[in-house]
């Protein structure tokens, strides 16, 4: 019998190739259970945004290869979408990617008396992000202190 993150990693590796070459970049395969039903969530981004007709390219894609390969044992339903406006961000090229974007982050632990800052993504240069904050202050943030972040409106 194989874990959750075994099967989602297996299917990442079944996908990833055929994306790649459409021009796509996986952010996550999720599999999720909501009122009985198994959904396989698959986020996806390119350079410029994803389009409602990428993301149905991209479905059309992963449906062929999955039945294909019957790399889910039962019914499930495919989701294909983009990580929206309000992304998260989990690796440090991706901070790199967003620099001058406004951003939340939840710590960790808590850095000058708190847990959670929203500013804007001035630069990630070796292991820290340095996210300036609405009086200008520029905080340098260790990555492996980021316990979830993503981009803010």
């Amino acid at each position: 019998m194989f874990s959750k993150d075994e099967v989602l990693g297996a299917i990442r590796n079944l996908i990833e190739p055929t994306l790649n070459g459409m021009g796509y970049e996986i952010l996550e395969v999720r599999l999720v259970i909501t009122h009985g039903r198994r959904t396989l969530r698959i986020f996806i981004d390119k350079p410029g945004g994803v389009t409602v007709e990428d993301c149905a390219q991209a479905s059309r894609a992963v449906s062929a290869i999955l039945d294909e390969e019957e790399a889910l044992s039962s019914r499930y339903y495919l989701e294909v979408s983009s990580p929206g406006a309000e992304r998260p961000l989990r690796q440090p090229h991706e901070f790199k990617h967003f620099k001058g974007r406004k951003a939340f982050v939840r710590l960790k632990q808590p850095m000058l008396g708190r847990a959670e800052f929203e500013g804007v993504i001035d630069e990630f240069e070796g292991n820290l992000l340095h996210l300036r904050l609405e009086k200008g202050d520029v905080l340098p943030i260790p990555f492996e202190q980021i316990l979830n972040a993503r981009l803010s409106l």
